[in-house]
């Protein structure tokens, strides 16, 4: 009887291309329009997953390249997205 019990499926991982390019481009596109925005114009209008997870990557490097900051009011707050003032050469 044990033999017949299929054996169950974990998991399956499905391989999902991401598009942090494109929206590397977006976010760039928008902070040359404004200096504040949110989350949702970041992503854009009924993003799916691999837009959620390429807007998230795009902009950490952003942040990491100085280019944005990122900050939320309180834990699991709304992030804001501010664009960086440019530093004064020394």
């Amino acid at each position: 009887m044990i033999a017949l019990i299929p054996e169950p499926m974990l998991h399956r991982v499905v391989p999902r291309p991401l598009d942090v390019e494109g929206a590397t481009a977006r976010i760039t596109t928008l902070l040359a329009e404004r200096e504040i925005f949110g989350w949702q114009d970041a992503v854009g209008p009924q993003a799916t997953l691999v837009d959620v997870l390429s807007t998230f990557i795009a902009l950490l490097e952003l942040a990491k390249r100085s280019a944005l900051t990122l900050s939320q009011s309180e834990p699991f707050g709304p992030m804001v997205i501010t664009r960086a003032i440019p530093r004064e050469a020394a």
